[in-house]
């Protein structure tokens, strides 16, 4: 489970509650001089300190902020006085600030602000460990775009405290002017984007990689992207440098530079919302590495806003792409263990049927055993003592024995025939509705009764005993219904079986041409028990009205069927 994200659980490597001083003492310096390398790889397009400041911040307990401050302060104060050495800078206040106001602004006030954003985070419950979904990712830049407007919101106070400010359009700080001059509010504005931009970029460019770490199961699969990038992704930012630093400022260069980003949609298709951090990156430092040569776009500002939206939208579509690929696969996991409860409930209630089947055998077989043979001995006592009763002047009672016998014999030949269908085993499927009692049934009622086959009839022979079964008691109910209820004239019965993918489907379609139609039929009229034996199968039934009639069509499928040999 992720960790909630107002606990103590911290992501980043940090000294332990009851750490020394000196241990805190070597993790500010680990950060300051973290920061320092990380601004000397700083560039036009982005503000990777601030990046490094935002996912500090979020990888780690409220409680342990005050020293991560403390570092960003100690470390831009460094950097300061670092670059006022080499410029030989020379001011008012302590040697290389105009004055408290920028000092504070440049140096104090940066992480304090960039704190916003993740505080945001913190409110609405977003931790590094907590679900990347498309949602989450879009509070994730609502978070960086409040740290990146309050930090640019605070460049924009401390040219105004020095009352000049810069030229940055052409990537390079030049022609210095006053505020309040000509074109100064446009530079106002520039410079003003182009701290926001920088550092949006630079949080997006570092924050998703702590949702990536952060988490065991999203650490799944890294080799992989990253094989990926190496076999894919390099070889094109290669490709594009080299073109780049042949063909310096030219429009292909800048046509190059655009279609870099195409990369980020890609790899966010191929590997989700990591691929894309991923290539924004890569696109990142290779325009780094052009700014390092000094090539710089013609229009940076322009280039650098294409980097901010083009990674926003690459990680919210990889992170759509990768919450679509775990829907797919819960739904297909739901679909499996469906598939499988399927052919469970398919298998029991075919064993049951199997059951049932060997019950009636078992029946049908004690009725033949038992009272087949009482009902002959007893015609036979009889036929003995017909001639005594005839010479008593009981024929009549006589008559009246031996035909109680006969119907006593064709009702117990009834039930045996429902119980256990004798045809089937001796002249099979087809012969025993074409020749038996369903035959039989339907002419005693005056009916035009037709049976045909269609496919291989050589199949029905490999049917299975259940499918074999329910086919024929099928037919054996929808007769009947036709004979009682429908008032028909006409009944014809047809079989078609055929093989696909190794399975057997046999297709059995009853029609009449009488008044009755599906709405008509009740559960008493035998359809709960046939589609109850079909379902049972894993097969379909269906009931069609027809113009006259009604056509009861039924499908069964048997997936252990033999080959012929």
């Amino acid at each position: 489970m992720p960790s909630p994200p107002h606990s103590d659980t911290q992501i980043l490597p940090w000294p332990a509650n009851d750490a020394r001083w000196w241990q805190w003492l070597l993790a500010a310096l680990g950060f300051v001089a973290l920061h320092a390398a990380l601004g000397r790889a700083g560039f036009f397009h982005w503000l990777i300190v601030d990046g490094a400041v935002f996912t500090a911040m979020w990888c780690l307990p409220v409680r342990r902020w005050p020293w991560l401050f403390a570092a960003t302060i100690a470390a831009r104060l460094v950097g300061g006085a670092l670059v006022g050495i080499a410029a030989g800078a020379r001011y008012e206040f302590l040697r290389y600030w105009h004055g408290p106001v920028p000092f504070v602004l440049g140096n104090a006030a940066e992480p304090f602000l960039i704190a916003a954003g993740v505080l945001y985070l913190r409110q609405v419950r977003l931790s590094p460990r907590g679900p990347a979904t498309p949602e989450r990712m879009a509070q994730l830049h609502v978070g960086a775009l409040i740290a990146a407007l309050a930090v640019a919101a605070k460049d924009l106070a401390y040219v105004a405290s020095e009352g000049m400010v810069g030229d940055v359009r052409s990537g390079l700080v030049v022609d210095m002017v006053p505020i309040g001059g000509p074109d100064s509010l446009e530079l106002l504005a520039t410079f003003a984007l182009k701290n926001l931009m920088g550092c949006f970029v630079g949080i997006m460019l570092v924050a998703p990689f702590a949702l990536w770490l952060a988490s065991p199961a999203r650490r799944a699969g890294s080799a992989r992207i990253l094989r990926a990038a190496l076999r894919w992704l390099l070889p094109a930012m290669a490709a594009y440098l080299l073109l780049s630093l042949r063909l310096p400022g030219s429009l292909l260069s800048e046509m190059l530079r655009l279609l870099l980003l195409t990369a980020v949609v890609v790899f966010a298709m191929q590997h989700g919302w990591r691929g894309a951090a991923l290539a924004v990156l890569a696109a990142s430092m290779a325009v780094a590495i052009e700014d390092h040569f000094g090539i710089r776009a013609s229009n940076p500002i322009r280039l650098q806003l294409y980097i901010a939206i083009s990674g926003a939208m690459g990680l919210l579509f990889g992170a759509s792409m990768d919450s679509l690929r775990s829907q797919a696969a819960e739904l297909q996991s739901a679909m499996d263990h469906g598939n499988r409860l399927a052919r469970e409930l398919s298998n029991a209630a075919e064993r049951t049927l199997q059951a049932e089947e060997r019950e009636r055998r078992r029946l049908a077989a004690e009725l033949h055993d038992e009272f087949g043979q009482n009902l002959t001995a007893l015609q036979t006592r009889l036929k003995l003592a017909e001639p005594e009763l005839v010479a008593a002047g009981r024929q009549a009672g006589t008559d009246g024995l031996f035909d109680i016998a006969r119907t006593m014999r064709q009702n117990i030949g009834r039930v045996l025939e429902s119980l256990r269908p004798a045809a089937l085993d001796e002249i099979g499927l087809y012969a025993a509705i074409e020749r038996g009692s369903v035959r039989h049934l339907a002419e005693d009622a005056g009916l035009e009764f037709e049976t045909r086959i269609e496919g291989d009839a050589r199949l029905l022979a490999l049917l299975g005993g259940a499918q074999r079964i329910a086919a024929y008691r099928l037919v054996r109910e929808a007769v009947p219904n036709v004979v009682r209820h429908a008032r028909a004239t006409r009944c014809s019965i047809r079989l078609r079986i055929n093989r696909r993918h190794g399975d057997l489907y046999v297709f059995i379609d009853v029609r009449d041409d009488g008044i009755g139609g599906a709405r008509h039929l009740r559960p008493g009229n035998g359809l709960s028990s046939m589609h109850d034996r079909v379902l049972a199968l894993g097969g379909r039934l269906h009931l069609q009205d027809l113009a006259p009639g009604l056509r009861v069509h039924a499908l069964l499928r048997d997936e252990r069927a033999p080959s012929f040999r």
